[in-house]
Formats: C-alpha cells, sequence, structure tokens
C-alpha cells in the first residue's frame, strides 16, 4: 500500500507548493488529483461504506466553507478525495491533525504579532502535516 501513502504525499505536496506561492489552486490540479485518488480507491478495493462515510468530512468542510467563506473549495476537495482514499476514521484523524496543526500555527503567528486575526492561511499544507503526523502514528503505534 506505499504505492497510496507516495501519491498523497506528493499530491499534498504540490497543492501545498501552489496554496503557498499563489494563493489559489488550478482546476487542472484537483483534477489530476480526483483522477489519482480514484485509482488509488479502485487498486486498493476498501470497503465501500467505509468510503462512503469518508466523504462526510470533506462535504462538511466544502458546505461550511461555501456559507462562511472561511475556507476554500480546493480545501474541501482535497478533504474529501483524502476521505474517499483512507475512510472514515483515518480521513478523520487525518483532518483532526490538520487542524490542530492550523490552529496551534496560528495562536503562535497571533502570540508572536505575526499575523492578525482577520489574516488567511493556506491550508493545504496543514494537510501534508496532518498526513505526516497520521503516517508517523500508523509507522509507532500501529493501526491504519
Amino acid at each position: 500500500m506505499l504505492v497510496k501513502e507516495i501519491w498523497t504525499a506528493l499530491m499534498l505536496l504540490a497543492g501545498s507548493v501552489m496554496d503557498i506561492k499563489d494563493k489559489t489552486v488550478p482546476a487542472i490540479y484537483l483534477l489530476i488529483a480526483a483522477a489519482g485518488s480514484v485509482v488509488m480507491t479502485v487498486i486498493y478495493k476498501g470497503e465501500l461504506k467505509e468510503m462512503l462515510l469518508g466523504l462526510i468530512p470533506g462535504t462538511a468542510i466544502l458546505i461550511v466553507g461555501k456559507l462562511s467563506g472561511c475556507m476554500g473549495e480546493a480545501d474541501g476537495i482535497l478533504l474529501l478525495l483524502l476521505g474517499g482514499m483512507y475512510g472514515l476514521r483515518d480521513g478523520g484523524e487525518l483532518m483532526m491533525y490538520a487542524l490542530l496543526a492550523a490552529a496551534a500555527v496560528s495562536v503562535l503567528l497571533i502570540v508572536l504579532k505575526h499575523a492578525g486575526k482577520k489574516d488567511t492561511l493556506p491550508f493545504i499544507p496543514f494537510m501534508l502535516a496532518g498526513f505526516m503526523m497520521f503516517e508517523l502514528r500508523v509507522y509507532f503505534f500501529g493501526g491504519g
């Protein structure tokens, strides 16, 4: 299953670079990410119910982001893809790590007065960090 992990890391690394550099993610990147994620899901046949349930966090982020404007569509789409590939439990854990990393960095930047409450941060790099934390947890403690 190492291929799925490498695909995920490369997908998130490429998205992180674009998100940091341009503060936007092109539609072609999302199309390629979606196609690759579908291929990974088909190759590494997961349980259909778990994969469908894994779409819930990404769907929630898409809806909340659309209603509040606090997150970009690309963030929700990538979380949707990750949830589909990793399922509800692992995809949710990955998302939780990403949110915790983003919150920690945000608080640190505000405390150090490098950012204000209205400033925005690209979220895809935090998804990459969350994925790395998830993989470290799986490596050291098993599961996943």
